[in-house]
């Protein structure tokens, strides 16, 4: 194995493959955990193309979840730095948990290249918004420009309870209406989970860069649970008076990557399913609405005419867009993987949690590792009792648990030996082999008392079931959205569905504007 094998692989997988003992059973999931361990996970051509390329230009990324945003933008960052060390670097990302590990993935690749830790003066990692205790890409901002710093109780007392993600578009509409003269601050922005950030954020990022505005960012529309802004360029920058975009991303600014290299076919598809409501009873609520941006997505239309609306599409993944090794015929433990997405609904939260701590139990008894487990759940009320009622019967069952964010500091996922709890916020952008994603009849009750829509809980639950490498478990009390997904796994590998224009839609993600068939 060469030694950028090594370093991929402990970049996607962050540890070494695990001892297998030879009593284990031929069946035994731990053997398709190893199986897939093993493996060296090698950058494709169009990965390797877009890692180590620095345009001097804005480039957009938009990719699904597990397409490897977050590597391919690590590993330029680590080029970059490499290539130009008096560069002043800034990589952004939204989910602060994620910070241990981009730093980890920017020093892996840097030490390939230099053989040394980066110069992290030059090079920052910022979570977008920043605190008193943690350098921040706002923060920095509003220093320069000698405006106060806004937190989120700040916001609170300002408008009243929101979202973090309506609180972060709030405070970055105040500082680009304040800002005046914004100096220069970066020579290149890499901005990471940009579906997360508004559109006011990408321009005070803009205005603080030098020419040429090396402005790069990585976005999934379906991963949003905060904001639902798509950040195309005419919704970020808008148009001249002429009518051509003040920022242009066409060509070779724009990158569409489509295969998924974390989560099997079946979790994705049904995650697509329900993210966009493909079966929902009174119609789908977002998506794409033609052949070619279905195609954009790694799906091939099988039949049907997006012109007819309300006569069955039908669309399938083909083999080359989901190279996940359970998912190819010729993957040795087949069998011992079983199905990968499981349902089960109950009478009361209760009930569902105890049958959760049971199941983690089982889990760990059978041989699984404390980190290759994780349970989420969708935002509801009272969540972070929700979370201290599991952790209490777990560790009845005499199970280590940690609430992320609670038993660790903002910036710290999982602790060793400990099976991880999160909320969907923290969940994003981490992964797990096995993932509980609880509380799932959230999916169709959007929160009065956070502002949310239905859009935000079918973007959560995307989320929770891609977090998986392998399984989930998708858990909650009994609610149709139950049978939504029954009936996405009898459909599977195919999804049939009426046509759907944008229309009917309240968010959609169409990138062409021609050829809807």
């Amino acid at each position: 194995m060469t030694q950028l094998a090594e370093l991929l692989k402990a970049a996607l997988l962050s540890k070494s493959p695990r001892e297998i003992k030879p009593e284990v059973p031929q069946n035994h999931p731990v053997r398709v955990i190893h199986a897939i361990e093993s493996q060296a996970k090698q950058l494709d051509e169009q990965q390797q193309k877009i890692a180590a390329e620095a345009p001097d230009s804005v480039q957009r990324l938009r990719g699904l979840a597990g397409t490897g945003k977050t590597i391919l933008f690590a590993k330029r960052a680590a080029q970059i730095h490499a290539a130009h060390p008096q560069w002043r670097l800034a990589f952004v990302f939204f989910t602060r948990s994620l910070y241990e590990q981009i730093r980890d993935l920017i020093s892996l690749y840097y030490q390939e290249l230099a053989g040394q830790e980066p110069n992290w003066t030059q090079l920052k990692v910022l979570h977008a918004w920043g605190a008193k205790e943690q350098e921040g890409f706002y923060r920095t901002l509003a220093l320069a420009c000698q405006v106060k710093p806004q937190s989120v109780s700040d916001v609170v007392k300002e408008i009243g309870q929101v979202s973090p993600g309506q609180a972060f578009e709030h405070i970055c509409a105040g500082l680009e209406r304040e800002a005046v003269n914004l100096p220069t601050l970066y020579d290149a922005v890499l901005i990471d989970e940009g579906q997360d950030l508004p559109a006011a954020f990408y321009r005070l990022a803009y205005q603080a860069l030098s020419e040429p505005k090396r402005l790069y960012w990585a976005y999934d529309e379906a991963q949003s649970i905060g904001s639902l802004m798509i950040p195309k360029s005419e919704t970020i920058f808008g148009k001249h008076a002429d009518g051509s975009l003040v920022v242009d991303v066409s060509g070779n600014k724009t990158y569409k990557l489509n295969r998924c290299y974390r989560t099997p076919r079946l979790l994705l598809m049904t995650a697509h399913a329900l993210n966009m409501g493909l079966l929902r009873t009174e119609g789908p609520l977002q998506g794409v609405t033609n052949k070619r941006d279905w195609e954009d997505l790694g799906y091939e239309v099988l039949e049907g005419d997006f012109r007819k609306l309300g006569q069955s599409v039908t669309v399938t993944r083909p083999d080359d867009k989901s190279p996940h090794p359970v998912d190819q015929a010729n993957f040795e433990w087949r069998e011992a993987v079983g199905l990968p997405l499981t349902v089960k609904a109950f009478g009361g939260e209760a009930q569902e949690r105890k049958w959760i701590a049971e199941q983690i139990a089982h889990d760990l008894a059978r041989g699984l590792d404390p980190l290759d487990l994780l349970v989420t759940a969708l935002c509801g009320d009272s969540e972070e009792q929700y979370f201290l009622e599991l952790q209490k019967l777990l560790k009845a069952y005499g199970v280590q648990s940690c609430i992320a964010g609670l038993d660790t500091d903002r910036d710290t996922f999982g602790l060793p030996g400990h099976v991880t709890l999160a909320n969907i916020y923290r969940a994003k952008g981490n992964e797990a082999w096995k993932v509980y994603a609880c509380r799932f009849h959230y999916t169709s009750r959007p929160l009065a008392w956070k502002a949310e829509e239905e859009l935000h809980k079918r973007n959560e639950a995307f989320v929770a079931l891609t977090r998986a490498r392998i399984w989930c478990v998708a858990t909650g009390l009994a609610d149709p959205i139950f049978d939504e997904i029954q009936r996405i796994q009898d459909q599977y590998p195919n999804l049939t569905f009426p046509a759907f224009n944008q229309a009917s839609l309240r968010r959609s993600f169409d990138e062409q504007a021609s050829d809807p068939s």
